[in-house]
């Protein structure tokens, strides 16, 4: 018999996908249906919410353990419980889990099979095993959680036999100021959707950005026209959206037990309503006429409302067109037009160069108190580098401060990092003071890093970067930059490790 192996799935056609009839209690019109996702808040996102409620109870105590259906399967397909890195750890912590719920199922046993190839692929944030070089890769970030959500929402469908049911949306950026804080639906401690390892004040209805520790959400993503700027970049709507909101909130709801870590984020229910607005917001940015890249030649593993296996090519999630389903309303911007439901992607844009414009002279080790660095010209040797003061670009240009080959010896534990240019000496301010250019937090990070060669510095798993191209044209209309650039990193909460960042850089594009 032939068996499938992850990559013969991964990187075949999209040929490849695999059609199945729909089950009985989806027929006719309804298995034609365009769905809609509603905010949580409304009314039709509350009635959602109770559906889903009884979905994760069954899912948790009546779907039998180890059928693709059971909540713990679809967590473990985001990632296992254990190390996230080295590849070795976490294929070790793979093989030994497989053998504890499949025990003397054979290799051929579909259900193993399946978990063989779904588990521990959250995309773009794993390591990749030695033989794919390009497995993990940042630019398949937004496709793989698009059909990640798509496909449980239909396991969800299949479980509650309720062809109707769609999955809402936790609006945290753009709805009521009441959508700071986590969904009512999940703060009741009998309720299926409450975990309680999340972080203080959010159970409590605090809102989840606000305090020591928590980073700010923004959506400066909205700032780039540019998808990526490489399959693996760190510059664009999808890298720098997967820092802000994306991983900002994760780190802003819980621990590492919970959210706050990739292992453990899909076991919270309300994980899949924020990749519902992660969602949300690349179709928006998409509806502004701004392009995704021409997607390679790759399949994705999933399982469908029957638990049986789907492949999915990379291109089908263009667009939530593409598989039926829409939201309610769309993500605004401050200062862009409204959103049109008919606008199409406008043609791809050329690439960019980048260019180096200052560097910092030395790593920086974070801790517990502000470490400030200065920006110098590019000179060799670099301890000839000249000083350097910040100016805005071009006006078709942007200015991006790369923090790049950051590395985690240990769990950094509840601590963000609040970035500034150009702050005064002394200075005490927060995310509202002028200087303040975003806050770098740690979820895509690995933790146990060692040495890190200098190709995979600017990787997406170990670099964030912040446009900072709007700060400085304030801050220079205000006459408020210095003579010697500056960046200063202060830190909000408690940090439990000293991370490094091994270089800082300025990237104009």
């Amino acid at each position: 018999m032939h068996t499938l192996s992850r990559r013969s799935v991964l990187v075949t056609g999209a040929s490849a996908g695999l059609i199945l009839a729909a089950p009985d209690w989806l027929s006719g019109a309804a298995a034609q249906t365009t769905y809609t996702r509603f905010s949580a808040t409304s009314p039709q996102g509350k009635d959602m919410l109770a559906r889903y409620a009884k979905a994760v109870d069954i899912m948790m105590n009546q779907i039998p353990t180890g059928d693709p259906r059971h909540w713990d399967f679809q967590w473990y397909t985001h990632w296992i419980p254990g190390p996230q890195s080295p590849y070795d750890l976490a294929r070790a912590r793979k093989t030994q889990i497989i053998q504890q719920i499949y025990g003397n199922a054979p290799p051929t046993d579909p259900n193993r099979q399946l978990a063989e190839l779904m588990w521990n692929n959250c995309q773009a944030h794993g390591q990749n095993p030695p033989t794919e070089p390009g497995f993990f890769q940042e630019q398949y970030f937004l496709p793989w959680h698009r059909y990640f959500v798509y496909y449980f929402e239909q396991i969800i469908r299949g479980v509650l036999q309720d062809a109707s049911f769609a999955l809402p949306y936790w609006d945290y950026l753009g709805g009521p100021p009441a959508s700071a804080s986590i969904p009512d639906e999940f703060r009741n401690p009998s309720s299926p959707l409450y975990r309680k390892n999340r972080n203080d004040g959010v159970n409590a209805g605090d809102p989840v950005d606000q305090g020591d520790g928590r980073s700010p959400l923004t959506s400066v993503a909205f700032d780039e026209t540019q998808y990526i700027d490489s399959p693996t970049g760190t510059i664009g709507f999808c890298p720098i959206l997967d820092r802000n909101p994306h991983g900002a909130l994760h780190g802003d709801v819980g621990d590492g037990t919970n959210m706050g870590r990739v292992p453990t984020a899909a076991g919270d229910p309300v994980f899949w309503l924020h990749h519902c607005q992660i969602d949300r917001l690349w179709e928006s940015w998409n509806r502004l006429g701004r392009p995704n890249p021409s997607w390679p030649d790759r399949n994705f593993v999933f399982a469908n409302a029957a638990g049986g296996m789907v492949t999915a090519p990379v291109a089908g999630a263009n667009s939530v067109a593409q598989l039926g389903y829409q939201y309610d309303n769309y993500f605004q911007p401050p200062g862009t037009a409204p959103v049109v439901a008919s606008a199409t992607p406008r043609a791809l844009l050329a690439a960019r160069p980048s260019e180096v414009r200052a560097v910092a002279a030395a790593p920086l080790t974070l801790g517990a108190q502000r470490v400030r660095t200065s920006l110098n010209l590019p000179a060799a040797p670099l301890s000839g580098a000249r000083m350097m003061q910040f100016a805005a670009p071009a006006a078709s240009r942007n200015l991006y401060l790369v923090l790049a080959g950051i590395m985690l010896p240990a769990d950094p534990g509840d601590v963000v990092y609040n970035v500034y240019i150009d702050l005064p000496e002394g200075a005490a301010p927060g995310p509202n003071d002028p200087h303040y250019v975003g806050t770098l937090n740690f979820f895509h990070i690995m933790v146990g890093h060692g040495h890190m060669a200098a190709a995979d510095a600017f990787s997406h798993h170990s670099a964030a970067a912040f446009n900072v191209t709007a700060t400085i044209r304030r801050l220079q209309g205000g006459n408020r930059l210095a003579q010697q650039a500056t960046v200063t990193l202060i830190p909000s909460g408690k940090p439990q490790s000293q991370p490094v960042v091994q270089q800082v850089q300025l990237v104009e594009k």
